[in-house]
């Protein structure tokens, strides 16, 4: 049987090509990015979100810090610090452990315990059980500070609170307490603890 002539010329395609599987995986992808930083914005957010997360995550890490301290069998630290930089007020945490020789950064952990800056816009306030109005202030760099807020190998922890302000009109936005056996509270604005929670 022949083939006329007018099909064997035609240009058209008798079959529909569809997308190969490596331009629909870098479709996927593209759409996978999209996604994942359309997300982060979004869940993240601003303002009252933002510090909320980084409430959380500092409350996390203490707990965490709380552990290591008990488990390793040394004393850890949190070290608060206020600087100005280019006229701006910034408030940094600084983890500590206690060596032979004092108090220096863990060499284990780097990333997970690494220096930390809070919101330009808050103003952060401590209190502790001992001191009720610790200042946060600007280290001697010659010095090697030792913490506010001391993880014991023991399991305690230095009894406190720590309160995010902000710094246009003193407003509290968000507290960490915790007793002195390290149950640590994140509390918004308006929020008291319970007294079973004490």
């Amino acid at each position: 049987m022949k083939i006329p002539q007018s099909i064997l010329h035609d240009r058209s395609p008798l079959i529909a090509k569809g997308f190969s599987l490596i331009e629909l995986l870098i479709a996927v992808l593209v759409i996978v990015l999209l996604t994942s930083v359309v997300s982060l914005n979004v869940g993240r957010g601003d303002g009252a979100v933002a510090l909320k997360e980084d409430a959380k995550h500092l409350v996390a890490l203490m707990n965490y810090v709380q552990a290591e301290a008990e488990m390793s069998g040394v004393d850890h630290g949190l070290y608060l610090e206020q600087r100005s930089v280019k006229g701006v007020d910034k408030t940094s945490g600084h983890w500590l452990r206690r060596y032979d020789q004092g108090w220096a950064e863990p060499r284990g952990s780097r990333e997970l315990l690494a220096p930390f800056v809070f919101d330009e816009n808050t103003e952060l306030w401590l209190t502790l059980a001992e001191y009720p109005n610790v200042e946060i202030g600007e280290r001697d760099p010659d010095l090697r500070p030792s913490p506010q807020i001391v993880f014991f190998a023991s399991g305690e922890v230095t009894e406190g609170q720590l309160e995010w302000m902000t710094r246009d009109t003193g407003k509290r936005l968000f507290s960490v307490d915790w007793s002195f056996f390290g149950d640590f509270n994140l509390l918004a604005a308006g929020e008291t603890l319970d007294a079973d929670q004490r």
